[in-house]
């Protein structure tokens, strides 16, 4: 009987606690990996879409890139609502790389930037301070 109650604290003590940060982290990463799907499919089926002024003249390439970039996002998202520390670790991470791609973008438009360096800062954050138990 002792060892059922032992083995039961030990299962529940590896699961990671969700608070309200760790909820804004986790739907704020499946909200933006949504949008940067859809970005990422317009891109490669219809770049007429877009300016041809822009940063990016190779459609294809960043296409495929913000397709892969939005699936990783979902990923890390539905981890941290699974309460897994891989995606807390994930999501930490894509948040990291964002706000400095992000930061090299000041210059070609600086109010999305801005926004973008701010929201991926704000998903470190919530990451970070969501739940201690993952770090």
């Amino acid at each position: 009987m002792e060892t059922s109650t032992t083995m039961a604290s030990g299962a529940e003590s590896q699961r990671i606690g969700l608070t309200g940060w760790g909820i804004f982290a986790a739907a704020t990463l499946i909200v933006i990996g949504a949008v940067n799907l859809v970005n990422g499919f317009t891109a490669i089926q219809h770049s007429s879409y877009y300016r041809t002024d822009i940063v990016y003249n190779n459609f294809t390439f960043w296409g495929w890139m913000f397709l892969i970039w939005g699936a990783l996002q979902l990923v890390a998202g539905v981890l941290v609502f699974a309460r897994s520390t891989a995606g807390y670790f994930l999501g930490v991470s894509l948040a990291l790389v964002a706000a400095i791609l992000w930061f090299f973008m000041i210059f070609a438009a600086p109010m999305p930037a801005l926004a973008g360096i701010l929201l991926s800062m704000a998903v470190l954050f919530a990451l970070t301070r969501g739940s201690e138990e993952a770090f």
